[in-house]
């Protein structure tokens, strides 16, 4: 699959089938992306692939969390969307909108979206990015770029792929289940799998205009 065939592709799949994607399949993946450029050739990022029993076991602890209502503790912290600046604001409302009337009311919408969420999509592997504490703020682009050449290795492959806040909202228990140094800390978990054929996973979020955008000054 050429790079323009692979960029149109992707999309986030927000559920996924329980086929398993194989360790040769997440190394193949991961040795594409380590290709992707770094400050200084720094390489700051680490990658934790979980699958199997340990996944099923983070799963749980965050069900557990959530029931509890804990909302999680990022490493990377998060912002009130009505903080955002206006332009960001308008792109998340209208992704919102078109999410609702995706389905036929907003109660099926509601329900599938919290039902992939609260399961973490149900991918079969995810694969947490970290980069070391004792790192600059540039470490955090480095390792935004490693995680888009991930997905787009993903999607060459034939796997469907989405990128997610809410699977590294407990970073205790993925330092426990997946034995990560303390001295790290995660950027986001890339979940990869197998799209299942349905409704949700149908979705194509818009994009904003080129002219909208793209700025010349000549």
């Amino acid at each position: 699959m050429d790079l323009e065939t692979a960029m149109n592709k992707r999309h986030s799949v927000r559920q996924f089938t329980d086929q398993e994607v194989s360790r040769e399949q997440i190394e193949h993946l991961v040795s594409l992306a380590q290709r992707s450029p770094s400050w200084v050739d720094s390489q700051p990022w680490q990658v934790y692939a979980a699958t199997g029993e340990v996944l099923q076991q983070i799963k749980a602890a965050y069900q557990e969390q959530d029931q509890a209502g804990n909302h999680g503790d990022p490493d990377l912290k998060v912002m009130s969307r009505g903080d955002w600046q206006e332009r960001p604001q308008a792109n998340m409302k209208q992704w919102g909108h078109e999410i609702v009337h995706h389905f036929a009311n907003y109660d099926e919408a509601h329900e599938a979206m919290t039902g992939a969420a609260n399961n973490l999509n149900f991918a079969p592997a995810i694969l947490f990015i970290t980069i070391p504490k004792q790192s600059p703020d540039w470490s955090i682009l480095d390792a935004g770029i490693f995680a888009q050449s991930l997905l787009l290795a993903a999607t060459a492959e034939g796997l469907g792929s989405i990128p997610t806040y809410n699977s590294v909202r407990f970073p205790a228990i993925l330092h426990q289940f997946l034995e990560v140094p303390e001295d790290e800390r995660f950027m986001v978990g890339i979940e990869i799998g197998y799209p299942a054929d349905t409704k949700i996973n149908q979705y194509r979020a818009k994009r904003q205009d080129l002219a909208d955008l793209l700025h010349f000054r000549d």
